[in-house]
């Protein structure tokens, strides 16, 4: 292998590294606003139904929940299939992988 070959491979791979990294970082940090909130309305809404002041009807809480755990599913499933027709290369791909599992981690 000689220089030429080996530039936009490195380049490709250290700002997949990189871009992976950020996007690792912050989806770990939105996450867990995301669980504190739904977490703190969860308690919130339990109190009250303890309370009495409230009442909360579990079988219609559990049919939507189901109805949006499937729609979530078939939209992930949506996007895997649109990701499958376009190739970014596999040193980009294997650089914003490894970089969004650092990202993960480490935020």
């Amino acid at each position: 292998m000689n220089v030429e070959t080996l530039i936009p491979i490195s380049t490709s791979m250290s700002g997949g590294f990189f871009i992976g990294a950020l996007v690792g970082y912050f989806v770990k940090k939105i996450i867990k606003i995301l669980m504190f909130v739904s977490g703190g309305i969860a308690a919130l809404l339990l109190y009250l139904q303890q309370q009495q002041i409230i009442s909360i009807n579990m079988e219609r809480v559990e049919e939507s929940s189901t109805f949006i755990l499937t729609s979530v599913v078939s939209s992930f499933d949506n996007i895997r299939q649109a990701g499958e027709a376009i190739s970014l290369g596999i040193p980009l791909t294997g650089g914003f992988s490894a970089g969004l599992v650092v990202g993960f981690m480490k935020g």
